[in-house]
């Protein structure tokens, strides 16, 4: 047995071992934010004009933070673009195993154009942006499902009428046959309608990665009206290149290879040759992604504005006229029913070009961002829908 002076003897070292291990595990210790706040910080600089320059910062989840309360809190309110954004980022499977098989590669442990780090940094801006364009296309349809209900309420009310002047012998079995043909119509295009609002609302579901009750959230009611000026898009190209990490790391390794070797014979010029093409290649493509992304987001402008401060009070006022007409016995009730019909289209027009525009916006931020635009529009509802058949006379 050893004694107590002994004991003490070997006290001194054994605490100081203890101590610094302590130390060293608390020095290696995860953070608090799983190490990856400059990387939330960086996808949030580029996402900016999605979110807002003064968003709350944004969250993803790491090994130490699960984000469910986070999680929670979003979708107990109504979930607009960017709620749908920072979902996504929070909780998407298809993140977390992209960030799992990098590992600590894309911690602030590293430089920030740290290769794995950029390839985070890209993956989590396009599912922002995927999930932006999904809600976008989930309350648009939405939106197209309501307008398409009205027109069958319009329909359905004509179709009455017209079954009482048949018995009352003041219309034709032909007008009472049209305005069947037009009911048809109308419950065929709401259930068309209401078939792309279900599919619009789970393709957002999937991406944010929702299941069980976590998917009877309440989808806002509408889009963002119509900015009163189209977004400036005067410097997107150059702004577009300076962003593409992938551009910036082709160049960086074409610089390094022409400063290190001087072609001496002609298998060397030709891959010195193959290089600068393959920067060049890169530029030519973002740069046309900027310029078509800046082009289609002020037509989709043009268009949603005429829409809406043209078309829109148009049909309007001629309603308006027609009902007065209508009151005052100098036009019939298959007229104003037919002209109810015209506004529904209009209205589904001036929702889609509403859609697209955001739609376009959301384009403009990717290329800002330093990804490529991905998806596109799905078809316009009119044209397949079927409200666009002839009314009853």
């Amino acid at each position: 047995m050893s004694s107590p002076r002994t004991a003490h003897r070997f006290a001194g070292p054994m605490m100081c071992s203890l101590g610094l291990a302590l130390l060293l595990s608390h020095a290696h210790a995860a953070p608090p934010d799983g190490g990856v706040q400059g990387l939330q910080t960086d996808v949030q600089t580029r996402l900016s004009g999605l979110l807002g320059p003064s968003a709350a910062p944004l969250r993803m989840a790491s090994p130490t933070f699960a984000g469910d309360y986070e999680l929670t809190r979003l979708l107990q309110a109504s979930v607009d673009g960017p709620a749908a954004m920072r979902i996504a980022l929070l909780n998407s499977p298809e993140l977390q195993m992209a960030q799992g098989a990098e590992g600590s590669n894309i911690t602030d442990m590293q430089s920030p154009a740290f290769p794995a780090r950029l390839r985070a940094r890209d993956e989590a801006t396009r599912l922002a942006l995927r999930a932006y364009k999904a809600w976008v296309n989930a309350v648009a349809a939405e939106r197209n499902a309501q307008l398409l209900r009205e027109a069958k309420t319009t329909a359905e009310t004509a179709d009455e009428l017209t079954r009482r002047m048949v018995r009352a012998g003041n219309v034709s079995r032909l007008t009472q046959a049209q305005s069947q043909a037009t009911l048809s119509d109308a419950a065929v295009a709401l259930a068309r309608g209401e078939q792309a609002a279900f599919a619009a609302r789970e393709q957002l579901i999937r991406v944010l990665g929702l299941w069980g009750a976590q998917t009877q959230f309440t989808l806002a009611s509408a889009l963002p009206a119509l900015p009163a000026s189209p977004a400036d898009t005067a410097d997107t190209e150059s702004r577009a290149l300076a962003a593409r990490s992938g551009l910036q790391a082709e160049r960086l390794s074409w610089q390094r290879k022409q400063a290190s070797t001087v072609p001496s014979n002609i298998d060397e010029r030709w891959d010195a040759l193959g290089d600068a093409a393959k920067v060049r290649a890169q530029a030519v493509l973002v740069r046309s992604e900027a310029r078509e992304a800046a082009f289609n987001l002020r037509t989709q402008w043009d268009m949603a504005h005429h829409l809406q401060t043209e078309v829109l009070p148009l049909r309007q006022f001629i309603h308006d006229e027609l009902t007065l007409r209508y009151n005052g016995m100098l036009t019939s009730v298959f007229e104003v029913m037919s002209d109810s019909r015209t506004r529904t289209l209009s209205g589904l027009a001036a929702a889609e070009a509403l859609r697209d525009y955001w739609l376009a916006f959301a384009d403009v931020q990717a290329v800002l961002a330093g990804v490529s635009p991905e998806g596109s529009a799905p078809a316009r509802t009119g044209a397949a829908t079927g409200t666009d058949a002839k009314p009853a006379h």
